[in-house]
């Protein structure tokens, strides 16, 4: 079994007169998300937060990896959380995750824990909200204690919005699994 050991917070959007699929293509693009095939996964990502160089302009990312800076390889599978809204011309499209980092205890032993929550909506600020909500039923439901050290008051959001001016639109945000670094 393989066990991701880091992540970080993404976000795009993209358009199309052409089709639906091409607008979220153009998103992934965005997000510097490209190149990659995304394997859309549950709501519990690694535990340690990195910060990659994202050319959104290129679609690409590169990952700091043993004191040096590498390319996502092209055609990788990556494991994502992801919250995606597509919509068509006049739509507004708002994405978010929100994170919480918690402490819970397991068989007797205090273990850290991420949480992560995607929402979707038309308004960016009641989509956030939604999605803090959500994350916080899941801590409530695993009886966690929030570690307020970590993002504001222990929560992040990584959102996007998109009013649609083209025939297609996609708003995406995503937190991704660094395929550099998983454990055995």
């Amino acid at each position: 079994m393989s066990t991701p050991t880091r992540f970080w917070l993404t976000a795009g959007i993209g358009e199309s007169d052409r089709s639906k699929l091409e607008a979220i293509d153009s998103a992934f693009h965005n997000s510097g998300l490209g190149y990659q095939n995304l394997v859309v996964v549950s709501s519990i990502p690694p535990i340690n937060e990195i910060s990659p160089k994202i050319d959104s302009h290129k679609g690409t990312t590169h990952v700091l990896c043993n004191n040096e800076w590498k390319l996502l390889p092209l055609s990788s599978v990556i494991h994502v959380v992801r919250a995606m809204n597509t919509g068509k011309t006049g739509e507004n499209l708002a994405s978010c995750v929100a994170l919480a980092k918690i402490n819970v205890e397991i068989n007797s032993v205090t273990e850290k824990c991420m949480l992560a929550y995607e929402e979707i909506g038309s308004d960016l600020n009641q989509t956030e909200q939604l999605a803090i909500q959500g994350v916080r039923a899941m801590i409530k439901h695993r009886q966690g204690v929030i570690d307020e050290s970590w993002g504001e008051a222990g929560f992040k959001l990584i959102s996007s919005f998109l009013k649609v001016k083209k025939k297609y639109g996609c708003s995406v945000a995503f937190v991704v699994f660094d395929s550099f670094t998983y454990q055995s």
